[in-house]
């Protein structure tokens, strides 16, 4: 079968059947990929932060065929199949892989939001896609649970690779599954292995995870992740009851996997400026949206117009030009200038440093005044911006309390990830891999305008006191 080699920075050489990237690769939504930010505005902080959506797919792609193709050698996987229902298999898997990101738009996760769901889950139904699924037994409930970009991702699965996957004997109906976590094949009774094949695109040791959480520490240039990828690839293992899993050969780097998940979220995705350079990008969208009374960006704008990052940033800029006095004009100029104002803690240590020390003893709450403070603020986060702005004489658009642009995490999920040995698979917490450490978890930022701190730290601390003893009282 020809094949097309692709020089990828993360994992070498990655080979492709030349009628897949006739098919999939070199089209024009599969290309849209090179226009969408894995990491949205975090460039602006690590400046080798470019990577797309294009180049995280095609990793994808490689981690799960050479992982299926490890798990064919093992002779317990390939007894209970036949060899055609492996091959479908890998195909389908191959497909998914390339394909589970291509709903995603502009920005990745940071216009998810923007997307009509009601619309998408019309188109949805318009596919075949919910009958297929209720056909097999499946139901509703993966396409109730699924994100935006899912949903939109299985319409272009359908719509435009729909002859293209079936030329290639694969059900475009199987791949939507396997985005979303599931197999059709095996809910109707096939061999166990169609489930494998769901969840290493979608599982807590998923080859999608692997993919990013290498390629973002390495094109960050962060450096907070070190483990063996090679060695993890070839420890994947998978048992009939248990599904897929991790054999013993992980002991030596799970470790290492499991801290450095938690550090590249905590010090690229949660570093203080990432957080603000995508939050101001995300709140520009709805600035845009204000002051133009249109979206900008639209279930229609990706299928027809084929949105990216750049057609999207074209829109800011034109509108901030059209309309120089406005807040949204303001923003973009911020945004363009990476003017980014200081946040009054960069982490957990300065928190507990200028906020912790500080509440009277005589404080009447439940538990520790410092994690009923950032639950406070994090909870009254607009009204308090308000007043925030109020006392530093600011506009309200100048102070931000956010955590966070990306979806929830929580780090707990990691305790989940299943170790095989012996017969058995039991998850790392059970294995006592784990260990016992209170992974940190993300921290409101607070951010005002230069030189605001320490009045704004004043401001807070002296409204978070009155209103404790206010509901104390009442």
């Amino acid at each position: 079968m020809p094949t097309t080699q692709i020089k990828d920075s993360v994992h070498g050489y990655i080979e492709l059947p030349d009628a897949l990237v006739e098919g999939v690769v070199d089209t024009r939504p599969f290309q849209r990929l090179r226009y969408v930010r894995q990491l949205s505005a975090t460039h602006l902080v690590y400046p080798g932060a470019n990577h797309t959506r294009f180049e995280h797919s095609l990793g994808v792609y490689h981690l799960g065929r050479t992982v299926f193709e490890n798990l064919r050698r093992q002779s317990y996987f390939a007894r209970d199949a036949a060899v055609d229902e492996l091959e479908e298999i890998q195909r389908t898997l191959e497909c998914a892989c390339l394909l589970h990101d291509v709903g995603h738009p502009p920005f990745s996760h940071l216009s998810e939001g923007f997307l009509d769901e009601g619309i998408l889950r019309e188109r949805i139904v318009e596919t075949g896609l919910v009958d297929a699924f209720d056909a097999a037994g499946v139901g509703g409930a993966p396409l109730r649970s699924a994100n935006p970009h899912e949903l939109l991702g299985c319409v272009i699965i359908v719509e435009e690779y729909g002859d293209a996957l079936r030329d290639f004997d694969v059900d475009p109906f199987e791949v939507c599954a396997y985005v979303l976590g599931y197999s059709l094949a095996y809910e109707r009774g096939e061999p166990w292995q169609y489930g494998v094949g769901a969840q290493l695109l979608h599982s807590p040791i998923d080859v999608d995870r692997l993919d990013y959480i290498t390629r973002d520490n390495e094109m960050t240039g962060a450096g907070v992740l070190s483990f063996d990828v090679e060695r993890m690839v070839d420890a994947y293992t998978a048992h009939p009851e248990a599904g897929l899993a991790l054999s013993e050969k992980a002991l030596s780097t799970i470790g290492n996997y499991l801290e450095g998940r938690i550090a590249l979220y905590m010090w690229v995705t949660q570093h203080h400026k990432s957080v603000y350079a995508n939050r101001l990008l995300q709140a520009l969208l709805g600035e845009y949206e204000r002051e133009t009374g249109e979206s900008p960006v639209t279930v229609d704008g990706i299928l027809d117009r084929e949105l990216d990052d750049n057609a999207v940033l074209e829109r800011l800029r034109t509108a901030a030009r059209e309309n120089p006095d406005s807040t949204l004009a303001s923003m973009y100029d911020r945004f363009r200038g990476r003017r980014f104002p200081a946040t009054c803690w960069k982490h957990r240590i300065a928190l507990a440093d200028r906020i912790g020390g500080d509440f009277d003893d005589d404080l009447p709450v439940n538990g520790d005044p410092l994690d009923e403070f950032t639950a406070w603020l994090t909870a009254g986060d607009d009204r308090l911006e308000r007043l925030l702005a109020d006392a530093l004489d600011v506009p309200v658009h100048e102070v931000w309390i956010d955590r966070s642009y990306v979806p929830a995490y929580d780090p707990d999920e990691l305790e989940d990830i299943p170790i095989a040995y012996g017969g058995t698979t039991r998850s790392v917490a059970d294995w006592g891999l784990y260990g016992d450490r209170a992974f940190d978890v993300p921290i409101p930022f607070v951010f005002v305008p230069d030189g605001a701190k320490r009045r704004a730290i004043r401001v807070l601390r002296e409204a978070f006191e009155r209103e404790v003893r206010e509901e104390a009282r009442a």
